[in-house]
């Protein structure tokens, strides 16, 4: 890049769209990727602008299976330029022309492809260029993606050669028939179909043919479950494709049943469960660590997914989660039972398939798109304290999201303390402070201001750092946000009932009718009947209405878990 933080050494790929560098970053001496994207960029300003805009948000992707973008910027003569974590590996195309991999292998290493697509499309970033060439097996056998959202920047690429403008976007094989109308038409069903491409030639290796021959007949561990999902990705009508990647991997899990799993990794997820084999089939592990794990299962009779938490040695969070097992709240993660058994705790949720909180937060979330987040999870913490249940951990990590994006807050109770590294900083817990609901409502803060800034809050001698972004919100924002973060617990609000009344005067402010003035040049505002300062009585005692209702039917609809998993965890 032009800056001179990294250098350049050799050349170790090269295409139409971009050149690709093997180099170091001098500040830290590591070894790094640099892709130097065609000159045909530097030509088009409004690319540029849309590379400084865009890329921001790729190198924001975290995401275990795809390839870290941990720089951006512009070489000396105006090319994009994206800085890469260097991982040495294979791409799937090698890979499938060494025809080396077992079936289940090749499996595994489709539902972690779709792990890391699913990712990216829930945060909007649609890839449009996906094929095994930009799919890396790394030394450890996890499949990363790499060059996201690239194909992007050639949208407004002024050349009068159609077929040069196919070739930029990708390639031809891989491409949905509606990408071959401008990238302009492109979209996650786009990306879907080329992912079908992909199955099918790791599957079979080689591409579908036209028409396309079913896998059933070349591949004869694919099962007609596996085949007709592969053959709806191919469809050329993208209304005929599956909706979303999630919903392609989980049809892949359900058809696996949890053969691409290791058999170390079946092994430990059977401790402590063995008893549920025959009425829960294992599909998946989503974390296994020294201090427990996180599974997917299935409930066989009713297909229906399930996650399982399991912690070894330590049963925080037990009480709370025996008290949420008897409630219901649209925005608390619903549990289905509990069990502490042998030292081994354990938790039966729902399956909630948006993604958390924490994944979003890649840049400031508009005012509008937050409001009514924050009320719903307002609305879930404020049940639970009701009902004396503290969080005590709250964090952007345990607010899960579901396809509609609605919120609902996990883990309550549960100690993950000891998965922060100590000597980063914990942004959403107040320091030295028990738990309670005046340290939730910090917490509580604490992801408000990173929601809408884009970064946790920082404090310099126990005062709130303002940012420019900070500085941009509503001034009432700004006064509530920083009494929810004051070091003083009495100078927060002091239930989140009150945060809510003060959310809902501005709530009502979003939906303010703007005409213009008249007699000026400026706009007045003209406010819905009763949304001004001196109805905030009347919030409250709306705030307080709805509270009672809520616990009344609460009371009305309270139902114990599952008798299929209450029968499970007896069994334990």
């Amino acid at each position: 890049m032009a800056d001179g933080r990294y250098q350049y050494l050799e050349v170790i790929g090269e295409g139409g769209m971009a050149t690709v560098y093997r180099g170091v970053q001098k500040s830290l001496n590591r070894p790094v990727a640099i892709k130097v994207l065609s000159a045909d960029l530097s030509d088009n300003p409004s690319i540029i602008k849309r590379f400084k805009r865009e890329s921001l948000i790729i190198a924001g992707l975290n995401h275990p299976n795809i390839i870290h973008v941990i720089d951006k910027g512009t070489t000396s003569s105006g090319r994009p330029v994206f800085v890469m974590e260097y991982v040495e590996g294979q791409t799937l195309s090698e890979v499938i022309y060494q025809d080396s991999l077992t079936f289940n292998r090749k499996m595994d290493l489709l539902i972690q492809v779709c792990k890391g697509l699913a990712y990216a499309h829930k945060l909007g970033v649609i890839h449009r260029d996906i094929k095994p060439a930009n799919i890396l097996i790394d030394d450890e056998g996890n499949a990363r993606l790499l060059d996201f959202g690239i194909a992007s920047f050639f949208k407004d690429k002024q050349s009068g050669d159609e077929n040069e403008t196919k070739l930029v976007m990708g390639t031809e094989a891989y491409m949905a028939p509606e990408q071959q109308l401008g990238i302009s038409e492109t979209s996650e069903l786009s990306d879907i179909y080329s992912l079908g491409v992909v199955i099918y030639e790791l599957l079979s290796g080689q591409p579908p043919s036209n028409p396309v021959q079913p896998l059933t007949a070349r591949v004869p561990e694919v099962t007609e479950e596996l085949n007709a999902l592969v053959m709806q990705c191919l469809s050329r009508h993208k209304q005929d494709r599956p909706s979303s990647v999630e919903k392609v991997k989980n049809i892949i899990l359900r058809v696996m049943q949890g053969q691409h799993l290791g058999q170390a990794q079946q092994d430990r997820a059977s401790e402590g469960l063995a008893a549920i084999q025959k009425r829960f089939g294992l599909l998946d592990v989503i974390r296994d660590d020294r201090y427990g794990a996180v599974y997917l299962y299935e409930e066989k009779s009713s297909n229906n997914l399930l996650v399982i938490k399991k912690k070894v040695g330590q049963s925080s969070g037990l009480k709370e989660a025996k008290i949420l097992s008897q409630l219901k709240h649209p925005n608390i993660a619903n549990i289905h039972g509990t069990s502490n058994k042998q030292h081994v705790f354990i938790i039966v949720m729902e399956y909630i398939s948006g993604g958390t909180l924490q994944d979003r937060l890649i840049e400031p979330m508009p005012l509008a798109s937050f409001l009514p987040l924050a009320n719903q999870v307002c609305d879930g913490l404020a049940f639970a304290h009701r009902n004396r249940v503290i969080h005590g951990n709250l964090r952007p990590s345990n607010i899960l999201l579901t396809s509609n994006l609605q919120p609902r807050i996990s883990d309550f109770g549960l100690d993950e303390h000891y998965r922060i590294d100590p000597e980063k900083k914990n942004w959403y817990q107040p320091a030295s402070e028990e738990n309670s609901e005046l340290a939730d409502i910090y917490s509580l803060g604490a992801i408000f201001f990173h929601t809408l800034t884009g970064a946790p809050p920082e404090f310099k001698s126990n005062q709130l750092v303002h940012t420019k972004v900070f500085d941009a919100l509503e001034a009432d924002l700004q006064a509530l946000l920083q009494r929810m973060l004051d070091i003083d617990p009495m100078q927060r609000p002091q239930s989140v009932e009150a945060v809510q009344s003060e959310l809902y005067l501005l709530i009502k402010e979003q939906k303010t009718v703007v005409k213009p003035n008249l007699e000026g040049g400026v706009g007045k505002k003209r406010y819905i009947e009763g949304a001004n300062a001196d109805s905030t009585p009347l919030m409250l005692k709306i705030v307080s209405t709805i509270a009672v209702i809520s616990i009344v039917l609460n009371i009305i609809l309270l139902t114990g878990a599952d008798e299929a998993i209450m029968a499970m965890l007896n069994a334990l």
